[in-house]
């Protein structure tokens, strides 16, 4: 059948048509057109509570039906249904969005590829931390559902600190899409960072062997690593070719049986050439697919931070039950995780009552969507159980990290270096995080299949 139309304009007469209802019907206050990878159309819409479900779908299937088919789905979501999950990828779809009016009651959001990195388990890291025959680095994500709480510089001041130790310490900047670290830990202060990064590594890798030196620079700069370095891989430049590379990056794991992912590839590639003693790498913020990738199993510890905003939390449930209840249900081990609760306010009495407020939320959500039920065994240990709430060094226990002024506002890593060091609230962190790899505390507490 020959088309009607074509996509551009089945794009154009569905934004139109969309913009003049909005603006006719009172009844329906906004909506995000969503084109997808194949250029197929469908529709969230936002109403008043006392507006008809039926008639305002009726209403949006009849004026795009007859402009832009056959690209039209005839698929309406309303944002006030579905389940809790549902409306959080309503709402994300609507934040992505780009306005194409100066009311901002129409929002149009493009999916280039999009093929459910955050729907599938994958399994576990490259390699077992507790591996006596060849270096076993941890590999150490940082994640928040929001940005703008301080991930980032808690991975700088952790990275900082194992390197003044003398420890060889790699960073990954998987932001790709608001990559940061990499100028963060820049080679020197003129900003230096390496020709090319993560993304061109994830590209070129498939076609055969790399040169890893390409790919990343050295940090070495006394005021901030003094005689240690920092093994850095940018995400890449950001220059004009930057968004076409991004646009191809498929963030689905392979299947069994299949080369592994380039990102794998990448750890495999830096465990065997650098030998470090860690592999920290900093996640994009949110429900993005290069997040969903890096928390389909690919490390041996999640670094969670949250805020005690609602919003927040319906964030972390999603990384919960992916990091735990969903591979509990396949009796599989959970992900190991530690909580972070970032932006606490710097009022001491409103401190106080915050990080107790956000204590006793962990413990409920922890205790739904990542705790296993207690095994009749009592000497059972390979996953993380109700019976943990009680270990001060379990993941549900959050380390407070407080807004500081001087984290909100500096030009230079040099200025603050010897701040994070000296931080006591970084320094917990850093010790939590160090302490779930002791080869001493294992030695303690006998084998703990949670921390391979």
């Amino acid at each position: 059948m020959m088309l009607k139309r074509h996509m551009d304009e089945a794009r154009k007469n569905a934004i139109n048509s969309l913009c003049d209802l909005i603006k006719k019907e009172k009844e329906i206050e906004r909506a995000v057109l969503i084109d997808d990878l194949f250029g197929s159309l469908r529709v969230v819409v936002w109403t008043k509570k006392e507006a008809s479900a039926d008639q305002v779908q009726k209403l949006i299937d009849e004026q795009i039906s007859q402009v832009s088919s056959p690209f039209w789905t005839g698929e309406i979501f309303l944002a006030s249904e579905g389940t809790d999950v549902d409306r959080l990828f309503y709402d994300s779809a609507w934040e992505e969005g780009r306005p194409v009016d100066q009311e901002d009651i129409l929002r149009v959001t493009d999916r280039y590829r999009s093929r459910g990195s955050w729907l599938h388990s994958y399994g576990n890291p490259p390699w077992k931390i507790d591996d006596d025959t060849e270096v076993s680095p941890p590999i150490v994500v940082f994640y928040s559902f929001k940005g703008g709480v301080g991930r980032s510089t808690a991975l700088a001041a952790f990275a900082i600190q194992r390197a003044r130790a003398n420890e060889r310490v790699c960073v990954v900047d998987f932001d790709l899409d608001a990559p940061g670290i990499g100028l963060l830990l820049s080679a020197d202060q003129q900003g230096t960072t390496s020709r090319w990064g993560v993304l061109d590594y994830l590209l070129e890798r498939p076609h055969g062997e790399v040169d890893l030196h390409d790919y990343y620079h050295v940090c070495r700069r006394e005021s901030v690593t003094r005689s240690g370095e920092i093994y850095v891989f940018p995400a890449g430049k950001a220059n004009s070719g930057y968004l076409g590379k991004l646009a191809r990056i498929d963030f689905e794991q392979p299947d069994d049986g299949d080369e592994p992912h380039p990102l794998v590839l990448l750890f495999r590639q830096i465990r065997e050439e650098l030998c470090p003693d860690w592999i920290l790498i900093d996640a994009r913020a949110g429900l993005s697919d290069p997040a969903g990738l890096l928390l389909s199993g690919i490390a041996h510890l999640y670094v969670i931070f949250g805020t005690s905003s609602e919003q927040s939390w319906q964030g972390l449930q999603l990384v919960l039950w992916r990091l735990g209840a969903e591979r509990v249900r396949k009796n599989e081990p959970q992900l190991d995780c530690q909580l972070v609760q970032a932006m606490v306010t710097e009022n001491l009495k409103a401190a106080k009552i915050a990080k107790a407020d956000f204590a006793d939320r962990a413990k409920d959500e922890f205790t739904s969507n990542y705790y296993a039920e207690d095994p009749d065994d009592p000497d059972e240990d390979s996953k993380w159980y109700v019976r943990d709430l009680d270990d001060e060094s379990a993941p549900h226990v959050p380390v407070a990290i407080s807004y500081q002024p001087w984290l909100a506002h500096f030009d230079d890593i040099d200025e603050i270096a010897d701040k994070l060091t000296e931080s006591i609230e970084h320094n917990a962190l850093n010790e939590r995080i160090v302490m779930r790899f002791s080869k001493e505390e294992e030695e303690e507490n006998g084998s703990n299949e949670r921390t391979r």
